[in-house]
Formats: structure tokens, C-alpha cells, sequence
């Protein structure tokens, strides 16, 4: 879920992400998206923080991203779902 947003920089927040292992893996992927210059991952409180280039990486693009990590991470949905759903 996302917790905070401005263009360039998102903060998400995912029990998953607690898991450290699930950590590890997803976070050299993330850093190696275009446009994707620095990504963060707190294990103890589950959160994800990804600074990114808006002129390269769309919100589009970053909703397909947010697919496709909750896909490898086996979840339904997307990581870029706004708290209300």
C-alpha cells in the first residue's frame, strides 16, 4: 500500500516485505529499473522506498512495476495500491 506520494519519490508499506529473504530478492530488481535511482527496503517495519527519475519513469511505468514485484513476490494485486484499496 502506498503510504506517501510525490513525483520522484514513493513510500510503501507490506507486511510481505517483512520477510527478509523476499527482501533481498526484490531489491536489487528494483534498483535496476530504468529511471530507478535509489530503492530502500526496512524489513522491521515493512516498508519500501524507491527515489526514481518522474521524466523517466512514469506513474504508468510504476504501476507496471508495482505488478510486476507483487507478482514475483506472490501477491494479488499490485504494490502500488493506495490505502483505500
Amino acid at each position: 500500500m502506498i503510504v506517501s506520494f510525490i513525483p520522484g519519490r514513493v513510500r510503501l508499506r507490506l507486511p510481505e516485505l517483512k520477510n527478509p529473504v523476499l527482501a533481498a530478492e526484490l531489491l536489487p530488481r528494483i534498483r535496476a529499473v530504468p529511471g530507478v535511482s535509489a530503492a530502500e527496503i526496512k524489513t522491521l517495519t515493512g516498508s519500501l522506498l524507491i527515489q526514481y527519475d518522474p521524466h523517466i519513469l512514469s506513474t504508468d511505468q510504476l504501476i507496471e512495476l508495482g505488478k510486476d514485484l507483487a507478482r514475483q513476490a506472490g501477491i494479488e494485486g499490485s504494490f502500488f495500491s493506495s490505502p483505500a484499496g
